[in-house]
């Protein structure tokens, strides 16, 4: 595996990043009648932790309302743990994966082109409960360089993840004996976020691999299993088994993993997808 190319997410994806990063880190963008976060960091820049984070109880002392977010959720758990009905709103014919409001993303199957939401009421929660966490029981000072680098990474967390159903979504018309399977499809869209994300960090310090285990510390059904895939190796072996590509072609002696690799890259890398913010 290998970093995504940071051409095709701006150019074609046409995810604008700094627009996303500038609304979940500092609330800008959303209006005139709601307040920014700019009081919650010092003239060092530094997080002002005790004005927002409750450290005593857990969670934060904001309400997220008063700043025009309408979220159902209130920290990163709920968001990780939620069941959901498989049978519901997944369907072979017309997938819709991830796809109501209190996801943190949704994709919908393509009728050219797919459609990726990304919910930034959601991913703000999300984001800054874990930021918080992390300072009350880390004792991490941030500072909005740090929390922007994390804000980027909660970004492409998301989008990577959606990219996945999209990979697999393109898949269903190429591999005849492909079939859908709800808990495997979540599984292995984890895995393939976290090894992508990875490439992403700018640093390999303490904070950056604190943010990343609570992030990626799903327990609900089939997005808990990804821990299952985390490595390269892992991952791109049950996405042979998953797609599926025919075992014959190992029998005759050709390396299976370079092919799925290469097919995984070449979809997400120039998807055919539009973006839409939420």
């Amino acid at each position: 595996m290998r970093k995504y190319d940071s051409k095709s997410k701006k150019e074609i994806v046409g995810l604008n990043e700094n627009e996303l990063m500038s609304k979940i880190v500092y609330n800008i963008g959303r209006g005139p009648q709601f307040k920014t976060f700019e009081p919650w960091f010092d003239n060092k820049d530094k997080l002002k932790k005790d004005d927002i984070c409750d450290c005593t109880n857990g969670g934060m002392k904001i309400k997220w309302s008063d700043y025009g977010n309408n979220s159902n959720g209130n920290n990163y758990r709920w968001f990780l743990g939620r069941e959901v009905d498989p049978h519901g709103n997944y369907l072979i014919e017309d997938r819709i994966s991830d796809d109501d409001e209190n996801y943190l993303g949704s994709y919908r199957s393509m009728s050219s082109p797919g459609i990726i939401t990304i919910n930034v009421d959601n991913i703000q929660v999300f984001f800054w409960s874990i930021i918080c966490e992390l300072a009350c029981r880390q004792r991490y000072i941030f500072t909005r360089e740090k929390i922007e680098e994390l804000a980027y990474l909660c970004i492409d967390k998301t989008l990577y993840h959606e990219l996945f159903h999209h990979f697999i979504d393109a898949q269903s018309y190429i591999v005849d004996g492909y079939r859908y399977d709800f808990d495997i499809d979540e599984a292995l869209a984890v895995a393939c976020s976290r090894l992508l994300v990875g490439f992403e960090s700018k640093s390999n310090q303490a904070y950056v691999s604190d943010f990343y285990e609570l992030a990626y510390s799903y327990t609900s059904r089939g997005y808990r299993d990804w821990i299952n895939f985390k490595s390269d190796e892992q991952f791109l072996l049950k996405l042979i088994e998953y797609m599926p590509i025919d075992q014959r072609l190992k029998n005759m002696g050709q390396e299976l993993l370079p092919i799925a690799e290469a097919m995984l890259y070449s979809i997400i890398e120039k998807p055919n997808v539009e973006v839409k913010i939420k």
